[in-house]
């Protein structure tokens, strides 16, 4: 089979659950506070901080650390490159979800007249 599977080209460190949705949420915003961000997604301050630290070091993401009116802010945000190495991710992930069974396939399982489903 020459056909190269759309599931090759997924980036795996984007594909954990907690990360794509990280991703997933700044997909939408130039950048979100620490805070927001946490909120938003229901977890704890050391989870995030643990996941934007994969994603940093992946450069998906950017990590500002702000003073606002003597307070600290965290700001939140994909890089330039972050988002457009999503975007192609999105891509992949849709090929491999919505990818029709191979030509090859169907001629197997028309010549034999027997199709198995999968479990």
């Amino acid at each position: 089979m020459t056909h190269e599977q759309p599931r090759t080209r997924l980036v795996t460190v984007m594909h954990s659950p907690i990360r794509l949705a990280i991703l997933g949420s700044l997909r939408h915003v130039q950048q979100v506070t620490f805070a927001d961000l946490r909120e938003a997604l229901d977890l704890s301050a050391a989870e995030l901080s643990r996941q934007l630290a994969i994603l940093e070091k992946a450069e998906l993401v950017e990590i500002a650390k702000l003073r606002e009116l003597r307070r600290p802010v965290t700001q939140v945000r994909l890089s330039e490159s972050g988002r457009e190495r999503f975007e192609e991710y999105l891509r992949h992930l849709r090929q491999v979800v919505q990818e029709d069974v191979q030509e090859d396939v169907r001629e197997d399982v028309q010549g034999d007249g027997v199709q198995e489903d999968a479990p």
